[in-house]
Parts: C-alpha cells; structure tokens; sequence
C-alpha cells in the first residue's frame, strides 16, 4: 500500500513538473514570436522610411537640375551668359 502511494504521488509530481514545464516554454515562445513580429515591423518601417528619404532626396536633385537648365535657357535667351 505505501509503495503504490509513493508511486502515483511521485508520476503525480513528475505530471505536475512536465505539465508547469511546457506551459512555461509554451510561453516563452508566444512572447518570442510577439517580439519578433514587431521588430519585423519596426525594421519594415524603417526600410521604408528610408526609401521614402532617398525618393525624397532623387526628386530633389531632379528638381534642382531641371531648375538649373532652365535658368541657363533663360540666360541664353536674354544674352547674360
């Protein structure tokens, strides 16, 4: 009668033991994913940023040059250059 006793409270405790241990890695893998999944955001976010600032940047330079030959037509046609 004790050994049966010892028996199922010791498989009663390794249950508990293995039962705690993967609800615990069960977890930890939830908030691993969850963190994942935003610095995946975060980095898309700034990918993009980034690209939009390089647009930017091209647009800028486009405009500059297009402004610039049109000063030199100007120039051209009035006879300053």
């Amino acid at each position: 009668m004790m050994k049966k006793t010892l028996y199922f409270g010791s498989v009663t405790l390794v249950l508990a033991f293995a039962l705690i241990y993967v609800s615990v890695a069960n977890a930890q893998n939830v908030t691993t994913n969850a963190s994942n999944v935003m610095a995946n955001a975060s980095a898309n976010a700034n990918q993009t940023a980034g690209n939009i600032t390089n647009q930017t940047g091209e647009a800028g330079q486009n405009i500059g040059g297009i402004l610039g030959n049109i000063s030199e037509k100007i120039k051209e046609a009035i006879g300053t250059k």
